[in-house]
């Protein structure tokens, strides 16, 4: 084989390595762009009413993020916190004055229509949440 071909087999070689490295780099990047965040569906915000239990009703918004976490507004207190996915819901939780809430939320209609309803555990008793967008 003379010096002549075999530069062209290697330059030959040498692109088609690159072509495929580049390739692979391409769907591992559009792979990972494309992967769908667990909680797209509460993304966003949404506002409703905390009964609390004393059978009191609260207004109250919460602002749900792509990476799970949230922060609510209520009456004159913000606070932050995190869901995770649950089976078919997502379990909370936030802290305020030191003291824990916790439940679980589950989406519930269409998308346009979808609501989030949950019950949950505050410091005094049970709460339920009712949220629409």
């Amino acid at each position: 084989m003379s010096h002549v071909a075999f530069r062209w087999a290697r330059v030959i070689g040498m692109t088609l390595m690159a072509v495929l490295l580049g390739v692979t780099v391409m769907s591992s990047v559009a792979a990972a762009q494309s992967a769908p965040s667990a909680y797209t569906d509460i993304v966003g915000r949404w506002a409703g009413y905390v009964t609390w239990p004393n059978g009191t009703s609260t207004e109250t918004v919460w602002t749900f993020n792509p990476d799970g976490t949230f922060s609510l507004q209520m009456d004159a207190y913000t606070a932050n916190g995190a869901v995770k996915s649950q089976g078919a819901g997502y379990a909370f939780s936030y802290e305020r004055n030191g003291q824990t809430f916790a439940g679980t939320l589950a989406a519930q209609g269409p998308k346009g229509q979808m609501k989030l309803v949950g019950s949950g555990e505050a410091p005094n008793g049970p709460m339920n949440i009712a949220l629409s967008r």
